[in-house]
Protein backbone atom coordinates (compact mmCIF):
# COMPACT_ATOMS: atom_id res chain seq x y z
CA UNK A 1 0.00 0.00 0.00
CA UNK A 2 1.16 3.47 -1.13
CA UNK A 3 0.26 5.84 2.69
CA UNK A 4 3.60 5.43 4.88
CA UNK A 5 2.96 4.21 8.23
CA UNK A 6 5.02 7.17 9.86
CA UNK A 7 2.85 9.71 8.09
CA UNK A 8 -0.61 8.11 8.76
CA UNK A 9 0.62 8.00 12.64
CA UNK A 10 2.21 11.43 11.97
CA UNK A 11 -1.05 12.86 11.11
CA UNK A 12 -3.18 11.44 13.64
CA UNK A 13 -1.22 12.47 16.05
CA UNK A 14 -1.46 15.57 15.09
CA UNK A 15 -5.41 15.59 14.81
CA UNK A 16 -5.51 15.02 18.23
CA UNK A 17 -3.64 18.26 19.27
CA UNK A 18 -6.66 20.48 17.54
CA UNK A 19 -10.41 20.54 18.82
CA UNK A 20 -11.61 17.47 20.75
CA UNK A 21 -14.98 18.04 18.91
CA UNK A 22 -13.26 17.72 15.19
CA UNK A 23 -10.94 14.56 16.34
CA UNK A 24 -13.64 12.53 14.61
CA UNK A 25 -14.21 14.15 11.64
CA UNK A 26 -10.24 14.59 11.43
CA UNK A 27 -9.35 10.79 11.94
CA UNK A 28 -12.16 9.30 9.47
CA UNK A 29 -10.88 11.67 6.84
CA UNK A 30 -7.10 10.40 7.75
CA UNK A 31 -8.38 7.11 7.52
CA UNK A 32 -10.50 6.93 4.34
CA UNK A 33 -7.37 8.91 2.66
CA UNK A 34 -5.05 6.11 3.22
CA UNK A 35 -7.45 3.70 2.45
CA UNK A 36 -8.55 4.85 -0.38
CA UNK A 37 -4.54 4.68 -2.38
CA UNK A 38 -3.80 1.46 -3.06
CA UNK A 39 -5.90 -1.43 -3.11
CA UNK A 40 -8.29 -1.81 -0.36
CA UNK A 41 -8.00 -5.55 1.15
CA UNK A 42 -6.70 -7.35 4.84
CA UNK A 43 -2.95 -6.21 5.00
CA UNK A 44 -4.52 -2.61 3.87
CA UNK A 45 -6.96 -2.61 6.66
CA UNK A 46 -4.78 -4.40 9.17
CA UNK A 47 -1.92 -1.88 8.19
CA UNK A 48 -3.77 1.52 8.24
CA UNK A 49 -6.44 0.35 11.96
CA UNK A 50 -2.77 -0.60 13.42
CA UNK A 51 -1.20 3.13 12.42
CA UNK A 52 -4.08 5.48 13.25
CA UNK A 53 -4.12 3.46 16.76
CA UNK A 54 -0.40 3.73 17.23
CA UNK A 55 -0.93 7.55 16.32
CA UNK A 56 -3.97 8.02 18.69
CA UNK A 57 -1.82 6.80 21.38
CA UNK A 58 1.04 8.82 20.44
CA UNK A 59 -1.29 12.01 20.42
CA UNK A 60 -2.37 11.44 23.84
CA UNK A 61 1.30 10.56 25.26
CA UNK A 62 2.47 14.16 25.08
CA UNK A 63 2.87 16.03 28.33
CA UNK A 64 -0.25 17.26 29.98
CA UNK A 65 -1.61 14.48 27.17
CA UNK A 66 -3.39 12.11 28.68
CA UNK A 67 -6.90 12.70 27.10
CA UNK A 68 -8.69 9.93 27.18
CA UNK A 69 -11.74 11.37 26.01
CA UNK A 70 -9.15 12.29 22.88
CA UNK A 71 -8.03 9.38 21.89
CA UNK A 72 -12.27 7.58 22.46
CA UNK A 73 -12.80 10.25 19.67
CA UNK A 74 -9.95 8.97 17.78
CA UNK A 75 -11.58 5.29 17.68
CA UNK A 76 -15.17 6.35 17.08
CA UNK A 77 -13.64 8.42 13.94
CA UNK A 78 -11.71 5.15 13.05
CA UNK A 79 -14.86 3.30 13.41
CA UNK A 80 -16.57 5.47 10.88
CA UNK A 81 -14.17 5.29 8.43
CA UNK A 82 -14.20 1.73 8.60
CA UNK A 83 -18.08 1.67 7.51
CA UNK A 84 -17.43 3.36 4.67
CA UNK A 85 -14.70 0.76 3.86
CA UNK A 86 -17.31 -2.18 4.51
CA UNK A 87 -19.88 0.40 2.38
CA UNK A 88 -16.95 0.02 -0.49
CA UNK A 89 -16.31 -3.53 -0.71
CA UNK A 90 -19.99 -4.51 -0.83
CA UNK A 91 -20.72 -2.07 -3.47
CA UNK A 92 -17.45 -3.56 -5.47
CA UNK A 93 -18.24 -7.17 -4.92
CA UNK A 94 -21.59 -6.33 -6.33
CA UNK A 95 -20.06 -4.74 -8.80
CA UNK A 96 -17.51 -7.70 -9.51
CA UNK A 97 -20.79 -10.00 -9.44
CA UNK A 98 -22.64 -8.90 -11.70
CA UNK A 99 -19.49 -8.91 -14.43
CA UNK A 100 -21.00 -11.90 -15.35
CA UNK A 101 -17.03 -14.65 -16.33
CA UNK A 102 -14.84 -12.12 -14.85
CA UNK A 103 -14.75 -12.96 -11.61
CA UNK A 104 -14.56 -16.26 -10.18
CA UNK A 105 -17.19 -17.55 -6.77
CA UNK A 106 -14.40 -18.28 -5.45
CA UNK A 107 -12.84 -14.60 -5.61
CA UNK A 108 -15.82 -13.17 -4.32
CA UNK A 109 -16.78 -15.61 -1.59
CA UNK A 110 -12.95 -14.55 -0.07
CA UNK A 111 -13.88 -11.41 -0.32
CA UNK A 112 -17.46 -11.49 1.75
CA UNK A 113 -15.39 -13.86 4.17
CA UNK A 114 -12.85 -10.86 4.52
CA UNK A 115 -15.98 -8.12 4.72
CA UNK A 116 -17.17 -10.71 7.38
CA UNK A 117 -13.74 -10.30 9.61
CA UNK A 118 -13.44 -6.44 9.65
CA UNK A 119 -15.21 -5.78 12.93
CA UNK A 120 -12.96 -8.77 14.75
CA UNK A 121 -9.75 -7.07 13.15
CA UNK A 122 -10.56 -3.87 14.62
CA UNK A 123 -11.62 -5.19 18.06
CA UNK A 124 -8.78 -7.23 17.71
CA UNK A 125 -6.30 -3.76 16.52
CA UNK A 126 -7.68 -2.26 20.14
CA UNK A 127 -6.70 -5.59 22.12
CA UNK A 128 -3.24 -6.06 20.85
CA UNK A 129 -2.76 -1.92 21.28
CA UNK A 130 -4.03 -2.26 24.91
CA UNK A 131 -1.32 -4.73 25.75
CA UNK A 132 1.26 -2.78 24.28
CA UNK A 133 0.58 0.32 26.34
CA UNK A 134 0.07 1.99 29.47
CA UNK A 135 -1.50 3.84 32.08
CA UNK A 136 -4.38 5.62 30.68
CA UNK A 137 -4.63 4.53 27.47
CA UNK A 138 -3.92 1.11 27.93
CA UNK A 139 -7.74 0.82 30.32
CA UNK A 140 -9.18 3.59 27.51
CA UNK A 141 -8.27 0.84 24.74
CA UNK A 142 -8.83 -1.72 26.95
CA UNK A 143 -12.25 -0.61 27.78
CA UNK A 144 -13.06 0.34 23.89
CA UNK A 145 -12.34 -3.32 22.95
CA UNK A 146 -14.39 -4.75 25.26
CA UNK A 147 -16.95 -2.62 25.01
CA UNK A 148 -17.14 -3.20 20.93
CA UNK A 149 -16.67 -6.65 21.71
CA UNK A 150 -20.15 -7.09 24.39
CA UNK A 151 -22.05 -4.34 22.64
CA UNK A 152 -20.87 -4.31 18.96
CA UNK A 153 -19.82 -1.43 16.68
CA UNK A 154 -20.47 1.31 13.79
CA UNK A 155 -18.85 -1.28 11.51
CA UNK A 156 -20.13 -4.58 12.44
CA UNK A 157 -23.52 -3.10 11.87
CA UNK A 158 -23.01 -1.89 8.48
CA UNK A 159 -21.20 -5.17 8.01
CA UNK A 160 -24.12 -7.27 9.15
CA UNK A 161 -26.16 -5.81 6.50
CA UNK A 162 -23.54 -5.64 3.86
CA UNK A 163 -23.17 -9.65 4.01
CA UNK A 164 -27.05 -10.14 4.35
CA UNK A 165 -27.25 -8.56 0.54
CA UNK A 166 -24.20 -10.30 -1.02
CA UNK A 167 -25.90 -13.34 -0.06
CA UNK A 168 -28.27 -12.90 -2.70
CA UNK A 169 -25.92 -11.82 -5.10
CA UNK A 170 -22.79 -13.53 -5.10
CA UNK A 171 -23.69 -17.17 -5.50
CA UNK A 172 -26.19 -16.40 -8.74
CA UNK A 173 -23.85 -14.39 -10.49
CA UNK A 174 -20.22 -15.31 -10.52
CA UNK A 175 -18.48 -18.75 -12.67
CA UNK A 176 -17.97 -21.96 -10.42
CA UNK A 177 -14.80 -22.48 -11.28
CA UNK A 178 -11.43 -20.48 -12.33
CA UNK A 179 -8.78 -21.32 -15.03
CA UNK A 180 -5.50 -20.66 -14.17
CA UNK A 181 -5.40 -21.47 -10.39
CA UNK A 182 -3.98 -19.73 -7.33
CA UNK A 183 -2.34 -17.29 -9.76
CA UNK A 184 -5.53 -16.31 -11.28
CA UNK A 185 -7.35 -16.13 -8.12
CA UNK A 186 -4.66 -13.52 -6.81
CA UNK A 187 -5.32 -11.83 -9.96
CA UNK A 188 -8.51 -11.30 -9.11
CA UNK A 189 -8.21 -10.88 -5.50
CA UNK A 190 -5.87 -7.51 -6.41
CA UNK A 191 -8.61 -6.60 -9.32
CA UNK A 192 -11.24 -6.65 -6.88
CA UNK A 193 -9.53 -4.74 -4.12
CA UNK A 194 -8.50 -2.35 -6.63
CA UNK A 195 -12.00 -1.42 -7.57
CA UNK A 196 -13.10 -1.91 -3.55
CA UNK A 197 -10.42 1.49 -3.27
CA UNK A 198 -11.85 3.71 -6.04
CA UNK A 199 -15.21 2.95 -4.74
CA UNK A 200 -13.90 4.08 -1.00
CA UNK A 201 -12.43 7.20 -3.18
CA UNK A 202 -15.62 8.52 -4.47
CA UNK A 203 -17.65 7.67 -0.64
CA UNK A 204 -14.96 10.04 0.95
CA UNK A 205 -15.15 12.90 -2.30
CA UNK A 206 -18.56 12.65 -1.24
CA UNK A 207 -18.61 12.60 2.52
CA UNK A 208 -16.26 15.47 2.17
CA UNK A 209 -17.84 17.65 -0.69
CA UNK A 210 -18.87 21.03 0.64
CA UNK A 211 -22.44 21.81 1.10
CA UNK A 212 -23.83 23.82 -1.96
CA UNK A 213 -24.21 27.96 -0.49
CA UNK A 214 -27.67 28.43 0.45
CA UNK A 215 -26.51 31.67 1.88
CA UNK A 216 -26.54 33.38 -1.95
CA UNK A 217 -28.39 36.61 -2.34
CA UNK A 218 -31.65 36.79 -4.39
CA UNK A 219 -30.75 38.06 -8.03
CA UNK A 220 -31.48 42.09 -7.91
CA UNK A 221 -34.30 43.42 -9.46
CA UNK A 222 -33.07 45.78 -12.23
CA UNK A 223 -35.78 46.58 -14.00
CA UNK A 224 -35.70 50.29 -12.68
Amino acid sequence: MSQDVERIEHDVQAALDGEEASIAERVRAITLRALSQGVLDAAALRKVMGAVVTGAQQGIARPGGERTAALREAVRGLDEALVSAAEATQLAVQEAASRTGEFSRESLKTAVDQLGALESQFVDTLADAAKSASGHAQATLRDLAEHARNSGTAVGGRVGSALSQLARAVPAAAREQVEGGRQTLRNEATLLASLAAGVLRGIADRLHAAPPDKTEPPPTDRSN
